[in-house]
């Protein structure tokens, strides 16, 4: 079987299970569901990996080929950093964000949600964290000398990682709670930071000497 077909066959898996989920969320007040929910999310974890695993020998195919093709997305278990000071987040994740279009962002949206839930248990944080609006700042950090491929903001996955962040942090997601912004820095590794800043204190950000270092 090759690559455009075990990818074919990873897909159509992983949506019967995204059906299957949707369908024993509708259905919460069954005690058996959350059981089978929780079976379903670990499945679609494992397929999240074995997909990020296909997708991998593909990007590395179409190379061969002479393909000129961006940066691989991060792999299936990134590193994640977490640390709050006052109503002050910083969250590192080891690698840059997916693309979308490049298949589930599920296993993202899993690890960052249980990094957040056992830092929040850790250190007792309120739960929103920030009952006022505040600013969601994606910093993409490029390492020297491989920066030729800028990705265009628009084709990076915000939306699993500002929907973790709001579960645990904010009201909700909604415009009213939170604005956003994206930047790039230069450093010794690619990693993708996200702070999470009060209204004051991104204000404070972007007309630091600090901003100079992100563009």
């Amino acid at each position: 079987m090759d690559v455009y077909t075990r990818l074919k066959v990873l897909q159509k898996q992983l949506h019967r299970l995204i059906i299957q989920r949707d369908s024993k969320i509708l259905g919460l007040r069954n005690t058996g569901a959350l059981g089978m929910l929780a079976d379903i999310s670990r499945h679609a974890e494992l397929l999240s990996a074995e997909l990020r695993v296909e997708l991998t020998a593909c990007h590395d195919e179409l190379r061969a080929f002479g393909y000129r093709l961006p940066e691989l997305p991060m792999q299936n278990a990134p590193e994640i950093n977490v640390q709050v000071k006052g109503k002050s987040v910083r969250i590192a994740i080891d690698g840059m964000l997916p693309y979308p279009i490049l298949g589930s962002a599920h296993y993202l949206h899993e690890k960052l949600d249980a990094a957040l839930t056992k830092y929040a248990r850790e250190n007792a944080l309120p739960r929103p964290l920030f009952t006022e609006r505040c600013a969601v700042v994606f910093i993409h950090h490029y390492k020297k000398g491989v920066i030729r491929n800028l990705r265009d903001y628009d084709n990076v996955e915000h939306r699993c990682v500002t929907n973790v962040i709001a579960r645990h942090f904010l009201r909700d997601d909604s415009p009213a709670c939170y604005i956003s912004m994206d930047m790039l820095a230069v450093g010794e590794s690619a990693f993708t930071e996200i702070r999470v800043l009060t209204i004051p204190a991104f204000r404070e950000l972007v007309l630091s000497r600090e901003i100079e270092l992100f563009l």
